[in-house]
């Protein structure tokens, strides 16, 4: 059994090298939600809380699925990189992409800081190309592929692209030997289908990524984003269903069915259960919320 825990949107507070010019344009914006909403709404003690469950819960993978910060700051994310460590990952058996609050100004982008600062967690078993995204981690009989959704709006809004060039991509590393022959896992940090309107919040191009699925296929798809429990199926080949599953805030310190959580996948040949864990204030920890068998026959093989 390979037991793969799925965390997301961190949302990690730190300012340490900061500087007044990183504060212009949409960070302005950002810094000033931040201060009056935002910050209530994640609670750094709590995220601290989960990497201690997370420590002291068996399983053999961590994949964070985006927001680890909030401005698209170096110390926000390497922050985010201390806290993977207190989980006791280690850069083999942790996988990182990034979301939309990582990808926040064009700056950053287009110097690739995200991924100077998870390089270690990105290695890539198989790429297809130069490009960083996507890749494939491969582990025993699991096969990660990290697709990224996320853009530089320049705008407010939260919504994402692949874009061409991404999806034909990762079609084709869906479809690489190496990785079919595994149980594929696609990570992604927008939902490929729609949970919350309006379009300004969710994945462009969601059409296109569910015809590349519906071609090549996928065992399980997991994103963040909505900060909250989702579920969903979209087709596969041959009839098969692929399930689609989104994980709530790491960080988040709201309503109790979305407060702090993350999903532990237990993965058993064909046989798939998710698991969600959640702070629970009455008890001061977290504790199982919900189990739920998952999946369709499997297509490994196919």
């Amino acid at each position: 059994m390979f037991r793969l825990a799925h965390v997301t949107d961190l949302h990690v507070r730190n300012f340490a090298d900061a500087r007044v010019r990183d504060f212009f344009g949409k960070r302005a914006i950002g810094a000033l939600n931040l201060a009056l909403v935002r910050r209530r709404k994640h609670s750094m003690d709590l995220l601290a809380e989960l990497a201690k469950d997370l420590s002291a819960r068996p399983h053999d993978h961590l994949v964070v699925s985006g927001d680890l910060g909030n401005l698209s700051l170096v110390s926000e994310w390497r922050a985010a990189r201390s806290w993977i460590e207190r989980t006791g990952a280690s850069v083999e058996n942790a996988t990182v992409i990034p979301g939309n609050h990582d990808t926040y100004v064009r700056e950053v982008v287009v110097k690739g800081t995200f991924e100077e600062v998870f390089a270690a967690y990105q290695s890539a078993d198989l790429r297809l190309d130069a490009n960083t995204y996507p890749f494939a981690r491969l582990r025993g009989e699991i096969a990660l592929v990290c697709a990224n959704s996320c853009v530089p709006t320049g705008d407010l809004g939260a919504w994402g692209r692949l874009g061409e060039a991404q999806l034909r991509r990762l079609e084709a590393l869906l479809a690489a030997p190496e990785v079919r022959a595994r149980f594929r896992v696609l990570v992604i940090h927008h939902a490929p289908v729609m949970h919350r309107p309006p379009e300004t919040r969710n994945l462009r191009d969601r059409a296109q990524l569910a015809e590349v699925l519906a071609r090549v296929g996928a065992e399980l798809v997991v994103h963040g984003h909505d900060h909250r429990d989702e579920f969903a199926e979209l087709p596969g080949p041959a009839g098969r269903r692929i399930p689609v599953v989104g994980a709530g805030s790491a960080s988040y310190a709201g309503a109790v069915d979305r407060c702090s959580r993350y999903n532990l996948y237990q993965i058993d040949g064909a046989h798939v259960e998710v698991l969600t864990y959640a702070h629970d204030s009455a008890i001061g920890a977290f504790r199982e919320v919900r189990r739920r068998a998952i999946g369709s026959p499997s297509s490994l093989g196919a």
